[in-house]
């Protein structure tokens, strides 16, 4: 008689004859009524609101700089009127969140009208309370002007940081920081390894990490497939395995799933200009690429691409299919429970009113435990949140004085967050102090 096979691979065969999906999932149509069809439009999540924002795209119309918002608990586009003077319309241009401003920045890009093509190289935040625009200028020379860049949110800086783009002058392989509140642009861009010129790539902050997560884009005619990683606390650029068989993408979408710990990668448009519908993911922590399903949404270049950690889902939006741009919106639902759970709107915004209030953190980082000193006029309350601006673990009320707090690492279910940064809040009635924390397992 043969020996029977171990349970892991048992498993491991019956996983092997699933379809071709995440753990049994498949896409689905989230809603079909929104913004207009289009391509290269960018979006963010906006914790504090559950809800994607999203910002312009090129339909057949023309350039958008209109403002919609996709509400997840209804799944429901809502097109939001803003004030202030808007962006001009855009397509290829880049979105952040700013989690500690809550408001969403919006850099790069291209508009093309009857006069031409313009390259931009402004940036404009949206006040995600008041829902109000305002251009940052620089106090600073900026970048060169360009579309097709990939930008991120470094928010331990608190900057923009973007990799690169398409010019007047060509390709570019420049690395840039944008600090809002100075509103100065740097150039960080150091010596080799460097990704090389390009357009049209994707990005991604990986914020177990701190750094920023790049594929593909264009360079001459060609596709390109290979991946990269910015540490963000040293602007060194370091490889990452190239994504095989994809045949090289530009105008993919990408997002992280920081529960999985993988990057992810929806479409995109090859070197034989074939679009594809296939949803790759990159393990960070075995560096193995793997194909999660390949049946869902039409194959599109040009989409957006979103996770959304408190429902544990993506979120597809428009793009162009091989029968012209969409206005469709799928959703995917991640295997497992969700992660983090949602703040109420009101936790972390910020006060104009200022405290005699002080929090400092020792050891910082730490494996084990952090001790949180506090120092209070009146009664408050500590609470750490993930850099997504959502709480973890809510530590109690302070009392009026000086006290003390220990963070184990654990979150309010008990079980032990990943390694990453997390912010400590400290909030009385008139005021807040916040304390980056770096947590190493």
């Amino acid at each position: 008689m043969k020996p029977m096979l171990p349970v892991r691979c048992l498993l491991t065969l019956l996983v092997g004859l699933l379809p071709s999906a995440i753990a049994g999932q498949v896409w689905t149509v989230a809603a079909t009524t929104g913004p207009s069809a289009r391509h290269t439009a960018a979006a963010i999540y906006d914790p504090v609101g559950e809800r994607i924002v999203l910002f312009g795209g090129r339909s057949a119309a023309g350039d958008h700089n209109d403002l919609w918002t996709f509400d997840l608990q209804s799944d429901d586009w809502r097109q939001l009127q803003p004030t202030g003077a808007a962006p001009m319309p855009r397509f290829s241009h880049n979105a952040v969140y700013d989690a500690l401003g809550q408001r969403m920045l919006i850099w790069s890009g291209r508009s093309l009208d009857a006069a031409g093509s313009t390259l931009l190289n402004d940036v404009w935040a949206l006040d995600l309370r008041t829902e109000q625009w305002t251009q940052l200028l620089p106090t600073s020379a900026a970048p060169i002007a360009r579309y097709g860049t990939a930008a991120v949110y470094d928010p331990i800086a608190m900057e923009l940081v973007s990799f690169a783009g398409f010019t007047t002058q060509g390709r570019f392989d420049d690395t840039w920081r944008f600090d809002p509140v100075g509103r100065i642009w740097r150039d960080v861009t150091l010596a080799s390894p460097q990704p090389g010129e390009r357009c049209l790539h994707a990005a991604a902050y990986d914020s177990r990490r701190h750094r920023m997560i790049m594929f593909g884009g264009q360079r001459g005619n060609a596709a390109l497939d290979d991946a990269w990683a910015l540490d963000l606390a040293t602007d060194r650029w370091s490889v990452l395995p190239p994504a095989p068989a994809t045949g090289g993408r530009k105008f993919a979408a990408v997002t992280y799933d920081p529960s999985g710990d993988r990057f992810l990668l929806f479409g995109g448009e090859t070197t034989a200009g074939t679009r594809g519908g296939d949803l790759w993911a990159l393990d960070l922590a075995s560096q193995q690429w793997s194909v999660l399903t390949t049946t869902g949404p039409a194959p599109r270049d040009g989409a957006v691409l979103l996770h959304v950690p408190g429902q544990s889902r993506l979120l597809l939006f428009g793009g162009t299919t091989p029968d012209g741009n969409a206005g469709d919106t799928w959703s995917l639902v991640l295997p497992g429970p969700p992660t983090v759970v949602y703040q109420q709107p009101s936790t972390l915004q910020p006060s104009t009113q200022r405290a005699p209030l002080s929090l400092q953190a020792y050891p910082n980082p730490f494996n084990g435990s952090v001790v949180l000193e506090l120092q209070l006029t009146d009664a408050g309350h500590v609470t750490i949140h993930d850099m997504l601006g959502q709480p973890v673990r809510h530590l109690g009320r302070a009392r009026a004085g000086t006290s003390r707090r220990i963070w184990d690492g654990h979150d309010d279910g008990g079980t032990a967050v990943a390694s990453g940064v997390y912010l400590a809040v400290l909030q009385d009635p008139s005021s807040r102090r916040v304390q980056r924390l770096m947590l190493l397992r």
